[in-house]
């Protein structure tokens, strides 16, 4: 009896089911948490759709107003791909806020030490040495974790309260401001061959964009870093480790893949993509660091990371989209009476509707495999049954 060929199941392409499956769960994610924050807002005896349209406008309606959207994504950019980074190495990395805060200090250090330099040697050099004073940040935890094995979550929650009692004992005496009289805890002023120039500068667009927007070249930097860490995560050799140990370090470590030598090389990473994250406020905006300098700027990248599924490219829009909310809240205070809180709500309950939105999607992805593949095998069984001599 000649044998029959058989036929494969005819199945969508595996990047068509993942790609569909997740704009299904973001977009029915974001759905729910719209309607639970309507619900919410309706409390209060506000109109939801009134307020989602002063989002929307105050972000939106006017050049400006999405430049300060850009400037208010552009460090969450950044520290979105600091976790994100050490999240694919299989670590939590908590410690972006001690990181980036200690960077701010070696900025400052380099923009008052080294200006002698001319601005295209100046500025490089703070940015670099901001990177650096996040690096090695990064690095005595990540030391700790793989000599030691301490927990990386308990040292960088430690490292942070360091680096908040650093920065005051600095500010307190070696860079104290010269500055005779009243003048706030603070550095001397950085020369202006330190600082990032702003876009609307540079393109003369200070009409439409006025002073107070500080959106920086610091934003393209933001968005070159995420095609920098998306080729590092998925066209390097390095990147294939590091993503290997996050998925499954048994099995990276019985490939011959270091571990310790790769976790501690995506900390360092981390560390200095989280040097970064204060440069926008530190060179961009004020020009000094002073002790009432901006916090939780670490704590809100595990945010942009979660919703941005640790991808840079999902990193980036969900940075955008808190700097939409952070600027709508703005609106929200001038046109309703409605708590400040209602916006952290909305975002608190738009991250869990999106984990559970791409779990489900995951697990009924894994199933659908799962039974594609059995039904493949039993239709090669009953083939060949069917083809077996009497």
């Amino acid at each position: 009896m000649s044998a029959r060929t058989i036929t494969p199941t005819p199945t969508r392409s595996p990047w068509v089911e993942l790609i569909g499956g997740q704009a299904l769960a973001l977009g029915g994610a974001f759905l729910f948490a719209a309607l639970v924050g309507a619900l919410i807002i309706r409390a209060y005896g506000v109109s939801p759709l009134e307020v989602y349209r002063i989002i929307w406008v105050y972000s939106s309606s006017e050049l400006s107003d999405f430049a300060r959207v850009l400037a208010n994504a552009t460090p969450l950019i950044f520290s979105g791909l600091a976790v994100a980074v050490a999240f694919k190495a299989g670590l939590f990395n908590i410690g972006v806020e001690g990181q980036y805060i200690v960077a701010m200090l070696t900025a400052s250090m380099a923009a008052l030490g080294l200006d002698f330099l001319p601005s295209a040697l100046l500025l490089p050099a703070v940015v670099l040495n901001g990177m650096l004073g996040g690096a090695l940040w990064a690095l005595i935890p990540g030391l700790l974790k793989v000599r030691t094995g301490a927990h990386e979550v308990v040292t960088t929650i430690m490292m942070n309260g360091i680096a908040l009692s650093l920065v005051a004992w600095a500010l307190l005496d070696p860079l104290k401001s010269s500055e005779q009289g009243l003048v706030d805890l603070r550095t001397d002023i950085f020369t202006t061959k330190a600082l990032v120039p702003t876009i609307a500068t540079s393109l003369g667009l200070e009409e439409q964009i006025p002073g107070s927007v500080h959106l920086t070249w610091l934003f393209p930097l933001a968005l070159l870093s995420c095609a920098l860490v998306w080729f590092l995560l998925f066209r390097t050799r390095l990147g294939y480790e590091i993503r290997a140990i996050g998925s499954s370090s048994g099995s990276a470590e019985a490939g011959g893949i270091s571990i310790r030598s790769l976790q501690l090389k995506a900390f360092v990473i981390s560390g200095a993509l989280g040097g970064l994250v204060g440069l926008n406020n530190l060179l961009g905006d004020r020009g000094y660091l002073g002790h009432n300098y901006e916090i939780g700027l670490g704590f809100a990248g595990i945010t942009v990371a979660f919703l941005g599924r640790n991808h840079p490219l999902g990193i980036a829009l969900a940075a955008i989209l808190l700097g939409m909310l952070a600027r709508g809240q703005e609106g929200i205070a001038v046109t309703f009476e409605l708590p400040s809180e209602t916006l952290i709500i909305l975002e608190g309950i738009l991250i869990l509707s999106v984990v559970i939105a791409y779990e489900m999607v995951r697990r009924g992805l894994a199933r659908r495999r799962q039974r594609a593949v059995r039904a493949e095998e039993r239709a090669i069984s009953t083939e060949g049954a069917e083809d077996a001599p009497a």
